[in-house]
């Protein structure tokens, strides 16, 4: 696969619903209770989404626990690296106290420190951007042979859709990329367990 690609059209989201992130806003509980409802309202949006573009899959019980085990699987190794950046910035904590109660000071920030903090930055953007195209990357490669053809075929059908919806030309695109772009978009999604296991629950147990 191409990373570069994957890359790119990750950012795209494999959905037709484009969810709009309610404001803040500054007031009491009246503010507060809209902005959960609204938010609450949105994640529906996305799970009616989610919903779509999962059940012309037809999923079966056992594609599902494996589905479950290896969103799992993913995300522990997606942690691990937000552990170590946790650790990296944690090694460093001294540091930045000090400098943060300078700068309250009316001190200037080091040129030095500036420096250091945009390469952590940097670093840990590039480890998680590789680390999620090889899990990604990983996980498809081990689910693919649990998936019949009509369902590789539809997963393949389906973000091609996505893709030229959102102004890509997806004919570019090979049909592993098109199949590793659901993947991550509908099944890497955090939500993922959570909509799996009612989806289950729903419609296959008896």
């Amino acid at each position: 696969m191409h990373k570069g690609r994957l890359t790119v059209i990750a950012v795209l989201i494999g959905t037709m619903l484009l969810a709009i992130q309610p404001q803040e806003k500054s007031g009491g509980s009246t503010s507060t209770t809209q902005t959960a409802e609204i938010d609450q309202l949105l994640t529906a949006l996305v799970d009616i989404n989610w919903f779509h573009n999962v059940r012309p899959l037809n999923l079966t019980s056992e594609q599902i626990d494996r589905l479950l085990a290896a969103h799992e699987k993913a995300f522990k190794r997606l942690n691990e690296v937000v552990q170590q950046e946790a650790q990296t910035l944690r090694s460093r904590k001294d540091e930045i106290l000090r400098v943060r109660e300078d700068a309250s000071r009316g001190k200037s920030v080091p040129k030095e420190f500036i420096e250091a903090m945009r390469q952590l930055e940097q670093d840990a953007a590039r480890r998680r951007r590789e680390l999620r195209t090889q899990v990604i990357t990983e996980i498809g490669t081990e689910l693919k042979p649990r998936f019949t053809e009509e369902q590789m075929d539809y997963m393949v059908k389906r973000s091609r859709e996505v893709l030229q919806a959102s102004g890509v030309n997806a004919e570019k695109l090979d049909r592993d990329q098109l199949y590793m772009f659901f993947v991550e978009n509908v099944f890497l999604i955090e939500r993922a367990p959570i909509l799996l296991r009612e989806w289950k629950q729903k419609n296959l147990a008896r």
